[in-house]
């Protein structure tokens, strides 16, 4: 079983989700052998929480790990508490997997705490290139930031200077597949691309780089601008080398006779980041049709990639929503291993056929300009509710995908039935909610 989990990619990042900019022919051939997943969500639209429930199989509120772990930003509301690390006493996928015989690998990006937090003690048996912050100090040896040490990616020190991390963290996954040929495994390779800072090789730019520089913006609520078009070049090149070590890995399994009987799983951890508030105009990719990007509840911050390969029968594509809650019983479930009990996520390939009803739950402040928020899908339905005192929005995906057009005021009735079903799912799990800052003095917010 190898994951390959990407930081910040958007739903339409790769060609076979639509995109006409970015390249990515290891990818498009893993949906062409596997099963693409249509309406697969992150369970939060920021990297910690939705890390947390891939590993638990838990919502994030469920586990009160809600933001990213370190993000604190206060206004008219003090943002929710929440946990900075994965409880030890949790279930994950590392140990359930080991439990059943599987060596465990983690490399690269974790996010969910630091020191006896780490990977190795949350059943992986090995685990390289974890720092303490959600992004590297650099993509280029020695992956190193003066100003933000925690960014800092350790155990790498002595590679050489034009080293590419992406490159470096799939020459650790290979090797790592190649070494034992005899025993089942579980691999989660965590890229940090294509998360901030937006660096790549310059071969790869010059490739994507067409001399334009007049991008378009469109505003959001609350101040927040977002990209209109993908047209970065240094992006796209990031995607390129994502794109490679998909292709590296796959190789890999094939050399070692493990091609036919390993599962591939390629998925992301929130939406692309493509909005941004007003004074920061340098979001790099753009969601289209869907609305937004990172760190907001319309569908371009939760929609993500998901690509599942090397299970037989399965249809092509698959267009009942899911989230990322649902990995861990799915590929436990593709593994014929057990679950863990009272999780919150189900096996997509063994889901009801009756209408499912997702939540989400972000009481926080972000750099994307939105404000602390919930949001609740069922079936045709999403409604968005705001903890500030702005008044709740309802959208019908099956027409309006792209949520150009809220339709609270003419659906009344599934208004306040989705409202009572997002407030009772809260009280259920004990979601933590933002409380009114005392402090705050009533300014124009944008809105």
């Amino acid at each position: 079983m190898v994951v390959i989990l990407i930081d910040d990619l958007g739903w339409k990042d790769t060609g076979v989700y639509g995109s006409t900019f970015y390249e990515t022919p290891n990818i498009d051939g893993l949906a062409a052998e596997g099963t693409r997943f249509t309406q697969f969500y992150a369970s939060s639209p920021v990297c910690s929480p939705t890390r947390a429930s891939i590993m638990t199989g838990k919502h994030p509120a469920r586990l009160q790990i809600t933001n990213w772990i370190g993000g604190m930003a206060n206004d008219r509301l003090l943002q929710a508490d929440y946990l900075h690390a994965l409880p030890l006493e949790e279930v994950t996928i590392a140990e359930v997997f080991q439990d059943a015989g599987y060596r465990t690998a983690y490399i690269g990006k974790w996010h969910l705490g630091a020191g006896h937090a780490r990977p190795e003690h949350q059943g992986f048996e090995t685990a390289w290139a974890t720092n303490d912050a959600g992004q590297p100090g650099s993509f280029f040896a020695p992956y190193k930031n003066p100003n933000f040490p925690a960014s800092n990616v350790p155990g790498l020190e002595t590679d050489p200077d034009s080293t590419y991390l992406t490159d470096r963290l799939t020459d650790l996954a290979v090797d790592w597949i190649t070494t034992d040929q005899e025993h089942p495994f579980l691999l989660i390779l965590s890229h940090y691309a294509v998360h901030t800072p937006i660096q790549a090789k310059p071969r790869d730019v010059r490739q994507f780089d067409s001399g334009n520089t007049d991008t378009a913006y469109q505003s959001e609520r609350f101040g927040g601008v977002t990209r209109m078009a993908q047209d970065h070049a240094t992006y796209a090149a990031m995607i390129a080398s994502v794109d490679e070590s998909v292709g590296r890995i796959l190789q890999a399994l094939e050399d070692t006779g493990h091609g036919k009987n390993t599962i591939v799983v390629f998925t992301s951890d929130n939406g692309g980041l493509s909005t941004l508030s007003e004074n920061r105009r340098w979001a790099p990719t753009a969601n289209l049709p869907l609305r937004a990007g990172k760190g907001w509840l319309y569908e371009g911050g939760l929609r993500i990639p998901l690509i599942i390969q090397g299970v037989q029968d399965m249809p092509p594509t698959m267009d009942q929503p899911g989230t990322t809650d649902d990995l861990l019983p799915t590929l436990a479930g593709l593994a014929g291993i057990p679950t863990p009990a009272r999780i919150d996520g189900l096996d997509l390939f063994k889901m009801p056929v009756s209408e499912r009803v997702l939540y989400w739950h972000f009481p926080h402040y972000h750099g994307s300009a939105n404000r602390p928020s919930g949001a609740v899908r069922r079936g045709r339905y999403k409604l968005i509710e705001w903890f500030e005192d702005y008044p709740a929005e309802l959208y019908d995906l099956e027409s309006d995908p792209g949520e150009t057009t809220d339709i609270s005021q003419f659906e009344p009735s599934v208004t306040q039935d989705l409202l009572r079903r997002l407030q009772s799912w809260r009280d259920e799990v004990n979601a933590q909610m933002p409380r009114p800052n005392p402090d705050y003095a009533d300014q124009p917010d944008g809105n």
